[in-house]
């Protein structure tokens, strides 16, 4: 018979229910995603990468208390459920209109991102600009993506149009000021959110 860690490396990962998952990460002292049945850490986050997300839902959240806009903005400790691709992820930052609808009834996971921002890493960005951007368009409620480099000034952000079809954007430098249209067209000015980071 194979020792036990010779069986874990060919049969690959464990599986688990997402109820053992939700068991597990109220525990957890760090972040873990659930992908399939398959429970993934979330890799620690830079100095400028936490700095960006907290500075862009700040930036966000200035802008809807201003103008008194019914939409709840949160950090990167809210998790979203994907049903379809049976996932829980973590994004860095997610706005909600009016009010959060969370997944069975549970106070810390919800399925009505309107907007998703994400820091990208060179290690997250190809997956960031693809498989996780097709998973949240499975959401009805998700209408924009935000997605901020931390080694320069450059934002993407994508945008659903009324037939569906979603338009890219993209910011540098500066003199730039993303416009975020979910939120009625949020101004995010590359300067103001780069403040203080060396690039």
């Amino acid at each position: 018979m194979l020792p036990a860690k010779t069986r874990r490396i060919i049969e690959g990962p464990r599986r688990v229910s997402l109820e053992a998952y939700f068991q597990s990460e109220e525990k957890a002292l760090h972040k873990h995603e659930y992908h399939n049945g398959i429970i993934r850490p979330v890799a620690g986050a830079t100095f400028n990468h936490n700095r960006l997300a907290q500075k862009a839902a700040n930036l966000i959240d200035i802008f809807i208390e201003e103008n008194n806009f019914d939409y709840i903005v949160n950090n990167s400790d809210t998790k979203i459920r994907i049903e379809q691709y049976d996932k829980v992820v973590y994004p860095d930052a997610v706005v909600i209109c009016e009010k959060p609808e969370f997944f069975q009834n549970r106070k810390d996971t919800i399925i009505n991102p309107l907007l998703v921002v994400e820091v990208l890493s060179k290690s997250t960005e190809a997956i960031d600009r693809t498989t996780k951007y097709e998973m949240y368009r499975t959401l009805p409620s998700f209408k924009e993506y935000v997605l901020i480099h931390q080694d320069r000034k450059h934002v993407s952000v994508y945008t659903k149009q009324p037939d569906a079809t979603w338009i890219i954007r993209d910011y540098d430098n500066d003199e730039a000021t993303a416009v975020l249209y979910a939120l009625h067209q949020c101004p995010l000015s590359l300067k103001r959110l780069y403040r203080g980071l060396d690039m």
